[in-house]
């Protein structure tokens, strides 16, 4: 099997934070690698920290000690090759469907792109994200799957080589979130992306993921690393097949028992 390119690297890293009672231990001396073409979901108890690892991974924070690294350079703030998708939708209420898609053309990396090249790439995605019909609604005239539609789109248009994405389908009802799924595996398949998620759901982590990363109550250790077999492209019927419910109760359990963990920890102080 070839061996994946590292790209991004977690080295030793810890995280802490200063509070009235003290110190408070986020993170707590944590390595693990991204590499090209991975698809990694962080699953545990709220709170224990993944979405600090995910900012790390942004640029947003640095940690507190160890390093966080992208292609063996320390990753010290944002950058264009990194887009991020957050639970709140992250669209401009402001501008259009089409306007909002077109706007990160228009930052620096991109402004090298002709007007035409700008046209086809926001056609593209109207295209790819069913939203051609409503390229002149404004975001408070979408249905929220039709917004996370295009706060995908409006991440994929300036082409990022990672997208780091935090709960992005929490707030969808079941079927929305189940056609999400599909609309990123579809996606993926076509633009090949590098990909972080953070997720409650080990169902959604299991079928969208090639490895999944069970991580501790606080401070946040890797307690299981479980890599998921299925080939992609991969089809819904997978989550009612004996091993994907064998995976998935076995990531539930782990889950769970850093759940009861935490709660512990809450009880104690």
């Amino acid at each position: 099997m070839e061996q994946k390119q590292e790209r991004i690297r977690f080295a030793n890293v810890s995280m802490q934070y200063p509070t009235s009672d003290g110190t408070l231990d986020v993170v707590h001396d944590m390595s693990f690698s991204i590499n090209q073409g991975d698809f990694i979901s962080l699953v545990g108890p709220s709170g224990c920290g993944k979405t600090t690892l995910l900012n790390m991974a942004a640029g947003f924070i640095e940690p507190t000690s160890g390093r966080v690294t992208l292609d063996g350079q320390p990753i010290t703030g944002p950058g264009p090759d990194r887009g991020v998708m957050f639970q709140e939708y992250g669209v401009f209420p402001w501008l259009t469907v089409e306007q909002n898609i077109a706007f990160g053309l228009n930052l620096s990396r991109n402004s090298k792109l002709s007007a035409g090249e700008k046209r086809d790439t926001v056609e593209r995605y109207l295209k790819l994200m069913g939203l051609a019909d409503f390229r002149h609604a404004h975001p408070k005239t979408l249905s929220g799957g039709m917004r996370q539609r295009l706060a995908l789109a409006r991440t994929y248009a300036v082409h990022p080589e990672f997208v780091l994405m935090d709960e992005p389908f929490g707030a969808l009802d079941a079927q929305t979130r189940s056609a999400m799924h599909d609309l990123l595996l579809e996606v993926l398949h076509a633009e090949g992306k590098t990909v972080l998620l953070i997720t409650h759901s080990v169902e959604e982590a299991v079928y969208l993921s090639n490895k999944v990363l069970v991580i501790s109550a606080r401070p946040s250790r890797i307690r299981e690393v479980v890599d998921i077999p299925f080939p992609y492209p991969r089809h819904r019927s997978l989550q009612e097949t004996p091993e994907f419910n064998h995976i998935r109760a076995r990531i539930h359990e782990s889950v769970m028992r850093e759940y009861e963990a935490q709660q512990a920890q809450a009880k104690a102080a």
